[in-house]
């Protein structure tokens, strides 16, 4: 038998579809924001049907105008094997590549994603960076801060020092949020953005930090840091806790400093047990030709 398979966007109308799918995800996010996937300007949501039933759904979200990142990849357990998830994401990727707006595609996914990992391998998104999250829940744990905090920069001009020539530099990976790590480029890296970002820089004037606020369900006070040696940097920590205290005074209380680390930072990491960590996430994608 022949499976009738049909693409589409997704609406409000689709809302029990989704709900009723069953994935083996429980309390799924997609399901919560739903309404907000279908209906904001930055994101699409689309359903794979097979013989009229929903199988499986996929999205993106457009950030800072020109990067869509891949996502909500769902699949129903009952229509596993038949390649529906690859399916809807060579969808997705076409849909965006014919977005004259969109300048890099890519996707980020859990290394213990299997399922959505071999999804990306066959349909070619390289690999970029793997990045541990990593949240410090117990500083109590970690060695004694000591140095002298660094010097905080408070004008434009300061902070375009440090970040215009990461805007021309494609090959650092940039957190912009938390999960959501970019290739740099001068979109993702706005005045606008620099503004409300607090930068601090070392005696040496050869390290820079970004702390910023960010929720994902929790809080945080979201570090940027894009060398290995976070840990050995005089007076860096120390000037992230202040930073924190200075930010739960604005932002309350259930605040944690969450940092976006590689295998060889976290290696150098004091004391592990001072940390709670997620599976580490791989970033893949492309700049479109």
């Amino acid at each position: 038998m022949i499976d009738t398979m049909q693409i589409r966007q997704l609406t409000i109308d689709d809302e029990s579809l989704v709900a009723n799918m069953q994935t083996g995800i429980e309390d799924d996010y997609v399901v919560r924001v739903f309404e907000r996937l279908v209906t904001h300007d930055n994101q699409r949501l689309y359903g794979l049907f097979s013989e009229g039933e929903l199988a499986s759904i996929a999205g993106y979200t457009v950030y800072q105008g020109q990067y869509g990142m891949l996502g909500r990849l769902r699949s129903d357990q009952r229509f596993l094997g038949n390649g529906h998830a690859t399916s809807i994401i060579q969808y997705v990727i076409n849909e965006l590549e014919q977005l004259d707006h969109i300048k890099w595609i890519g996707a980020n996914t859990q290394l213990n994603n299997f399922a959505a990992k071999r999804v990306l391998e066959k349909l070619n998104l390289p690999q970029l960076e793997m990045l541990y999250p990593a949240v410090l829940t117990q500083p109590e744990q970690m060695p004694e801060a000591n140095g002298d905090t660094w010097k905080e920069l408070t004008t434009l001009e300061e902070k375009r020092r440090w970040i215009d020539p990461i805007k021309q530099d494609d090959s650092v990976i940039f957190p912009l949020e938390s999960y959501y790590p970019f290739p740099a480029s001068p979109a993702l890296l706005t005045d606008d953005l620099l503004e409300n970002w607090t930068f601090f820089e070392n005696d040496a004037q050869d390290r820079f930090v970004i702390v910023k606020h960010d929720q994902k369900k929790n809080q945080y006070a979201h570090v940027v840091y894009l060398w290995d040696d976070l840990f050995e940097q005089s007076g860096l920590m120390k000037t992230l806790y202040d930073t924190l205290n200075a930010f739960k005074q604005q932002y309350g209380d259930d605040l944690n400093l969450r940092f976006d680390i590689p295998e060889s930072t976290r290696q150098l990491i004091p004391n592990d047990e001072a940390f709670t960590f997620q599976d580490p996430w791989i970033l893949h994608g492309y700049w479109k030709k």
